[in-house]
């Protein structure tokens, strides 16, 4: 969306392309999971998600792109606004992210969304796909979408608890919980031991 919004109507498929493969990147952490899960819990949303991180994986793009004929600068700064997107929409998520890492492990976070939360994600497939569809109404969809998450943050911030049954099966699978707990249980979510980085 963010890349969207950057482009507007002149968003070509493979700049697109780029915004969606960027947006994802932080994420790439997710390989901790072959170490085991206490590796996962304590770096996921850290190295990769850090000012450090996004900036080393926007200039590695920018240098891999402009081997493959694109603009050093344009490629890299499209990369950065994407991967930049999703580590401000995961400041919402209950982990946080180590916003300093790898120079300070201090998560900051803003609890409101779930894990793998249903509705959001759902929502982001369609304003994803619709975008890549229609991109000359990219700018448009783009900032109803961004105000519509902004709404759904707000809603979402006065009722933190696991909202659906995609983010509870989340949770359990990471988290190695027994679901003995009632579903929904905010008292679950508000504990500072659920999500501690490194440094807890």
């Amino acid at each position: 969306m963010v890349g969207a919004l950057a482009l507007g109507g002149d968003a070509t498929g493979a700049e697109l392309v780029l915004c969606a493969v960027a947006g994802t990147s932080p994420d790439w952490d997710a390989a901790l999971l072959v170490a085991g899960r206490p590796c996962y819990q304590n770096y996921h949303r850290s190295l990769t998600h850090g000012y450090a991180g996004l900036l080393i994986s926007a200039t590695i793009a920018g240098g891999f792109l402009f081997l493959l004929g694109w603009n050093f600068w344009h490629a890299a700064w499209l990369w950065l606004l994407a991967a930049l997107g999703h580590t401000v929409s995961d400041l919402f998520n209950r982990s946080g992210v180590a916003l300093t890492s790898p120079f300070g492990w201090e998560r900051t976070r803003f609890p409101a969304v779930s894990w793998a939360d249903g509705p959001l994600t759902l929502g982001v497939i369609v304003v994803a796909v619709w975008v890549s569809l229609v991109p000359e109404a990219g700018r448009l969809v783009s900032l109803v979408a961004l105000a519509g998450y902004v709404a759904y943050i707000a809603w979402r911030r006065r009722d933190p608890k696991l909202s659906d049954p995609v983010s509870r099966w989340w949770f359990d699978m990471v988290h190695g919980r027994a679901r003995n707990s009632v579903p929904g249980d905010a008292s679950l979510l508000r504990k500072s031991s659920e999500n501690q980085g490194v440094n807890g």
